[in-house]
Parts: C-alpha cells; sequence; structure tokens
C-alpha cells in the first residue's frame, strides 16, 4: 500500500473528514487532499509528525508507509520492543511474588503448604497463628 492509500483508509477508518482530520493535525485541508489524491506523494517527517498525532496512529507506521523506514526494520524494532516489555514484566511478577513469599499474612491465607519446623500447619493452625499474630501487634 502506499501512503496516499494508507492515509486515506486511515482517516475513513476513523471516520474523519479531511477537514477534521486538518483540524486534529494541524496540516491543511488542501495538503491532505494533494497527498490523498496523489499529487503530493511524500510528506516530510514533521508532516507525518502532525498526520500521525491527528490520526492517533503510531509516527514509525507513517514514516514506514511514507518510505521513510524500511518495513522489515520497523517489525524487527518492534518485535525487540515487545520482548523487552514481556522482560520487564516478568521481572515485576518475580519481584512481588519474592514479597509474597516474605509477607506472612499472605503465607497465612494461601493455600500453600507451610510449615514450622518439621511440622506441616493445617489450615486452622494457620489462622490460630494468624489470630496470634494480630492479638500481640494490636496497640
Amino acid at each position: 500500500m502506499n501512503f496516499r492509500k494508507y492515509l486515506k483508509t486511515k482517516r475513513e477508518d476513523k471516520k474523519l473528514s479531511m477537514n477534521k482530520l486538518a483540524e486534529l493535525s494541524g496540516v491543511s485541508v488542501m495538503y491532505i487532499s494533494r497527498l490523498e489524491s496523489g499529487e503530493r506523494v511524500k510528506p516530510s517527517p514533521e508532516i507525518i509528525a502532525k498526520l500521525a498525532k491527528g490520526l492517533e496512529e503510531p509516527y514509525e507506521k507513517l514514516m514506514v508507509e511514507a518510505g521513510y523506514i524500511d518495513a522489515f526494520d520497523y517489525q524487527l524494532n518492534k518485535n525487540e520492543e515487545y520482548e523487552k516489555e514481556e522482560k520487564e514484566l516478568s521481572l515485576a511478577e518475580q519481584k512481588l511474588e519474592k514479597e509474597q513469599e516474605r509477607n506472612l499474612a499472605f503465607l497465612l491465607n494461601s493455600n500453600d503448604t507451610l510449615f514450622y519446623q518439621d511440622r506441616l500447619l493445617t489450615k486452622e493452625e494457620k489462622a490460630k497463628i494468624k489470630g496470634f499474630i494480630e492479638v500481640f501487634l494490636t496497640d
């Protein structure tokens, strides 16, 4: 798909008139019309940034469609960003799990097996221990 078709398709998908896109982006109606008709083939990166804002689309995606960024490189970069976000999320989840493992209230409320020395604590014993702690720590 070329930029002309991409721009028109995105604008229509979002149910925006040329006038509304011009208002949202700060790009003139005449310029948008020329882009969509093919009179202007490749807008500047500054114009693309304005159109991306008006369309609420990623700037990089419009840059790909306009031919400034290679589509393969863009997809590779997006995959790397996704993997980085997944790794950060996984680390955050691991940190939360470690914090919960050290939280006595969480341990006593959980269905996980819990031992005191060599003795497996029952659900009732966990509840009693929790009650003792609450009484002990009450001011």
